[in-house]
């Protein structure tokens, strides 16, 4: 079970010391602390709620949200997500491992996405198709449409039936909004391979 600091403290409010008593549980090891003020029960625990914990407000994308929606073959071992007003990437070591928030651009943040849920716990997650933007916005300067498929089909291993099959107005929307070279790369190759 997730619990955040002051809910521990709540339950532990009948003990003469709360603090003494959740030392004490963390060195048992009946919690674990997973960041400052964000605590598990089990390493089994969900992991992508637990993002937003750590850094709010937040929401999952970039490859492990392609990976959630499966366009890409590989599992994702760090929880990447993209942080609101960030003026760096901040990365997290955790004993349940690495969680990573990205910048982007503000006006952009909220735009397409959905709530998604994990073992009953809610989280935010890129739709497809903002996660395909939000990985391309971070690789700059992508600029001729050969490289453009070498990244999305050699590095990525994505497959080119799934990328035709995303939302492809959703992503002529939120290109402008990035301001990126590679994006309107992207809509290029789009536009070459409408047929």
């Amino acid at each position: 079970m997730i619990k955040t600091r002051d809910i521990l403290m709540y339950e532990l409010q009948n003990y003469a010391s709360p603090k003494s008593k959740l030392t004490r549980m963390i060195k048992k090891g009946e919690v674990i602390q997973v960041c400052r003020g964000v605590y598990i029960t089990s390493p089994d625990d969900p992991h992508y709620p637990k993002a937003s914990m750590i850094q709010s407000p937040s929401y999952i994308s970039f490859q492990t949200a392609l990976s959630y929606y499966q366009l890409i073959p590989e599992r994702t071992y760090a929880i990447m997500s993209a942080g609101f007003r960030l003026t760096r990437n901040k990365y997290f070591d955790t004993p349940i491992g690495r969680y990573s928030f990205h910048y982007l651009p503000d006006a952009v943040f909220p735009l397409a996405l959905t709530p998604a849920q994990e073992n009953g716990y809610g989280f935010r997650l890129a739709t497809p198709e903002k996660a395909f933007c939000d990985t391309l916005y971070k690789i700059r300067s992508i600029s001729t449409i050969n490289a453009i498929e070498a990244l999305l089909f050699e590095d990525l291993r994505m497959e080119k039936d799934a990328v035709l099959k995303l939302d492809w107005p959703v992503i002529t929307q939120l290109v402008p909004w990035y301001h990126s070279t590679s994006l309107q790369t992207l809509l290029r190759w789009k536009r070459r391979n409408s047929s």
